[in-house]
C-alpha cells in the first residue's frame, strides 16, 4: 500500500526570526489555541507554522513584522487562516494595549480588488459572531461567546462592518475605495489582481500612526501585471539573500544584524522550485501544504494538468511566478531548448541575411519601440534568427536599415504593410535612393510569419541565442485569429512587448520564403573598333599592344 502523502508544513522561501519563537515571543500560539477553544477550527500544520512565525514579537511587545507577505498555492485555507486571524484580531488583540491603541480606534480593514473577495472572510467572522442570527442555519454557527461581544453587524446600503462592545471594528473595502481613516489591521486578499498601486498607496500607509500596526497580503503566485505583489516579494528575496549572507554565514548574529537593518518585512512562500516539471511530486507537495490534511490529494494536482493551461497550471497549483497568465503561443521551455552559446553559431561568410522591422504598439503614455530583427543560415542549413538591434522611437530605423544594408550587402528588408506601427516605415524604405528590396508583408503573409517561427520552434529547425526580452515574448506572446490562422497580437500580449519576436519571425519568414530581388547584371561595353593606319608599316611596334 502506498504511503499517504502530506504537504510541506515548512514554506520554500521564508524570513528567519530573530529569536526563538514561544508563547512568550510569539502570539501564534494563542490564535491557534483560539482557533481551537473559541472557534473549533483545527488549524492545518502549514497555517499554524505560519502564524507563529508571522506573529513574532521583539522586546517591546510590538509586532517584528510591519507587513507579511503569504504566498500559496489556490484551495489550501487562505480564507480559513484570514477569517480565524480577522476574529482574533477583532475580539482579543484590539484589547491587549488599550494604552497605545483604544479600542475605538481599532480597525480591521479587509481589502481586495473586488468586494466579493475582500467579504469572504469577513462573512465567516460574521457567521460566529452576529448577534441577531436571521435564519435557523445562521444561528447554529454563531458562537455565544462571540455574540455577547458583538455589538452590531451592518450589511446593507454599502455598509460592511463588524461592531464589536469594545468599540473595535471590522470593515471591508474594495481596492478602488481603499482609501480612508486608519486602520490598525490590514488584510488584503489576492495580491496578484492589484495591477496598480492605488489600492497599496492608500491602505498602507494608515498603518503608520498605529502603534504595532500590522498588514498581511495573501495570495498565489501572479504574472507580470502583479506588480504590488511582485515588488513586495521581490524587496522580501532580497532580505531572505542579505540574512542569508550576514546571520546565515556567521559574520554576525540575529541581533546584531536587527540592530543595524530593517527587519520588518516577512515572507513565506510555499511553492514549487523554479522551473520543475509540472507532475514534480516533491514540487506539488511544496506548494501545496494541506494535501493529505483536508480533502485535496496529489492525485487532484496531477490531473489539473491535462485540464489547465501551462500559466494556469504553474500559477494556481505550483504557486510559480510567470511572465503573463496567458496560455503563449510558443511553448517557452521548447524555445530556450534550442539556445546555443553565441559562439557556436557558425555562418559561412557572405550567406545571405534578411532584415525586418516591427514597432511596439503605444501603451498609455508611453512611447514606441522599434525592434531590427535578422535571419541568415548557419553552415548547417538550419536558420538562425536573432535581434540586432532596438531603440526607442521609430524614425531612426529607415537609416539604420540603410547603413546596415551598405555595410553588408545584404539590402533585403521585411515589413507589414498595413494595420502595424511599422507600416508608417514602408514609403520611406522604398525610396530610390536607399536601395532596398522591402518585402511588405499582407496579413495572410503576417500570419504565416507566426506559424512558420511556431513550426521551426516545435521541429528544432532554428537556432537561437539567448536574449532576455525575447523570452519574455515568447513567455507573453498570443496571438488572434487572421482568416483561421494565428497572428501575433502586439495589443493582446501587453504589457510584454513582443515586437522584437515579431521582427525575428517576420525575418525567418523573408529568408525561408522571399527570394531577393533579381539585379540585372549591367549591360556590357562595346566592342573596341580595331583602327590600322596606312603610315605604320607592319614591322613597326604599336605601342597600344606592347608589353611593358
Amino acid at each position: 500500500m502506498t504511503a499517504k502523502l502530506f504537504g510541506r508544513t515548512e514554506p520554500r522561501l521564508w524570513t528567519k526570526p530573530l529569536r526563538e519563537l514561544t508563547p512568550e515571543t510569539s502570539r501564534g500560539f494563542e490564535v491557534i489555541e483560539f482557533a481551537l477553544t473559541i472557534l473549533g477550527v483545527t488549524l492545518y500544520p502549514w497555517q499554524k507554522w505560519l502564524l507563529i512565525h508571522a506573529l513574532e514579537l521583539r522586546p517591546d511587545g510590538t509586532y517584528r513584522f510591519k507587513r507579511v507577505i503569504v504566498l500559496v498555492a489556490r484551495q489550501q485555507g487562505k480564507t480559513m487562516l484570514a477569517s480565524v486571524l480577522a476574529a482574533w484580531w477583532l475580539f482579543v488583540d484590539s484589547g491587549r494595549n488599550k494604552e497605545q491603541v483604544p479600542p475605538l480606534k481599532f480597525k480591521v480593514v479587509g481589502v481586495a480588488q473586488n468586494l466579493d473577495i475582500a467579504k469572504e472572510p469577513w462573512a465567516a467572522v460574521k457567521s460566529w459572531c452576529d448577534p441577531d442570527p436571521e435564519t435557523e442555519e445562521e444561528a447554529e454557527l454563531a458562537i455565544d461567546a462571540l455574540q455577547a461581544a458583538t455589538a452590531k453587524v451592518r450589511d446593507a446600503n454599502g455598509s460592511i462592518a463588524i461592531t464589536a462592545r469594545s468599540r473595535a471594528h471590522y470593515e471591508i473595502r474594495a481596492a478602488k475605495n481603499a482609501r480612508g481613516k486608519p486602520a490598525a489591521r490590514v488584510l488584503m486578499d489576492e495580491m496578484r489582481e492589484q495591477r496598480d498601486w492605488v489600492a497599496w498607496n492608500a491602505v498602507s500607509q494608515t498603518l503608520k500612526s498605529f502603534w504595532s500596526g500590522q498588514l498581511w497580503g495573501i495570495s498565489n503566485a501572479g504574472a507580470s501585471d502583479a506588480v504590488v505583489l511582485r515588488t513586495q516579494r521581490d524587496a522580501g528575496l532580497a532580505d531572505i539573500a542579505d540574512w542569508d549572507a550576514y546571520v546565515g554565514a556567521g559574520l554576525t548574529s540575529a541581533e546584531e544584524y536587527a540592530n543595524t537593518h530593517d527587519t520588518s518585512l516577512g515572507i513565506f512562500e510555499w511553492s514549487a522550485p523554479d522551473g520543475c516539471a509540472k507532475d514534480d511530486i516533491d514540487g506539488i507537495l511544496q506548494a501545496n501544504p494541506s494535501i493529505g490534511y483536508g480533502a485535496m490529494t496529489v492525485q487532484d494536482a496531477l490531473s489539473d494538468i491535462r485540464s489547465m493551461t501551462d500559466a494556469g497550471y504553474r500559477t494556481e497549483v505550483l504557486c510559480q511566478w510567470v511572465t503573463v497568465r496567458v496560455d503563449s503561443f510558443i511553448n517557452v521551455k521548447d524555445f530556450q531548448a534550442l539556445y546555443v552559446p553565441p559562439a557556436d553559431v557558425k555562418i559561412t561568410k557572405g550567406e545571405r541575411t534578411v532584415w525586418a522591422i516591427d514597432t511596439s504598439k503605444r501603451s498609455n503614455d508611453s512611447g514606441v519601440t522599434t525592434w531590427i530583427g535578422a535571419a541568415t543560415r548557419t553552415k548547417s542549413g538550419k536558420p538562425f534568427a536573432t535581434v540586432r538591434h532596438r531603440r526607442t522611437g521609430i524614425v531612426w530605423a529607415p537609416d539604420y536599415i540603410t547603413k546596415l544594408a551598405d555595410e553588408s550587402g545584404f539590402r533585403e528588408v521585411v515589413v507589414v504593410g498595413r494595420g502595424a506601427p511599422a507600416a508608417e516605415l514602408v514609403e520611406e524604405l522604398q525610396k530610390p535612393e536607399r536601395n532596398l528590396t522591402v518585402h511588405v508583408l499582407d496579413g495572410g503573409q503576417f500570419a504565416a510569419a507566426t506559424g512558420q517561427m511556431s513550426d521551426a520552434v516545435r521541429d528544432k529547425d532554428i537556432v537561437l541565442v539567448e536574449q532576455p526580452d525575447i523570452t519574455l515574448a515568447v513567455e507573453g506572446g498570443v496571438t488572434k485569429e487572421y482568416a483561421e490562422n494565428d497572428a501575433w497580437s502586439r495589443s493582446k500580449s501587453l504589457p510584454v512587448d513582443i515586437s522584437g519576436l515579431i521582427a525575428m519571425s517576420e525575418a525567418l519568414y523573408g529568408l525561408v520564403n522571399l527570394e531577393p530581388e533579381i539585379v540585372p547584371d549591367p549591360p556590357k561595353p562595346p566592342a573596341a573598333e580595331s583602327v590600322s593606319r596606312a603610315d605604320i608599316a607592319p614591322d613597326e611596334m604599336n605601342l597600344a599592344t606592347v608589353a611593358f
